[in-house]
């Protein structure tokens, strides 16, 4: 799915994988510091296997992130450095939130 990662406050490293047939992911070059202002797109057509983190190890960054699907009922990947990959739906943090279109979304993502 494509999506978007803008940052709001303070700073976030952006680290872009490329998938090889066997073993981990590979970064592709250094991480890009995006700083505030910045909006990084990502796709599957573009590269969409990141890692964003905080650029400070002593302050809050803010990012907004948004995404072209119902990311907590969409079924996404994990790969880890060893290689392979898992699947995971991450759902939802406020219980309270259960949109109906999200059960469906599971079900197709299964």
């Amino acid at each position: 799915m494509w999506g978007l990662v803008g940052v709001l406050r303070g700073a976030e490293l952006s680290q872009r994988f490329r998938i090889p047939d066997a073993g981990g992911p590979i970064a592709l070059g250094p991480p890009d510091r995006l700083e505030a202002g910045a909006v990084e797109a990502v796709s599957p057509t573009i590269g969409d296997v990141h890692r964003v983190a905080n650029a400070y190890d002593d302050r809050v960054s803010v990012s907004i992130h948004v995404y072209g699907a119902d990311i907590g009922a969409v079924q996404r990947w994990v790969y880890p450095q060893e290689g392979g990959r898992k699947a995971f739906v991450s759902g939802y943090n406020n219980t309270d939130a259960n949109p109906p279109f999200a059960v469906e979304a599971v079900e197709r993502a299964a």
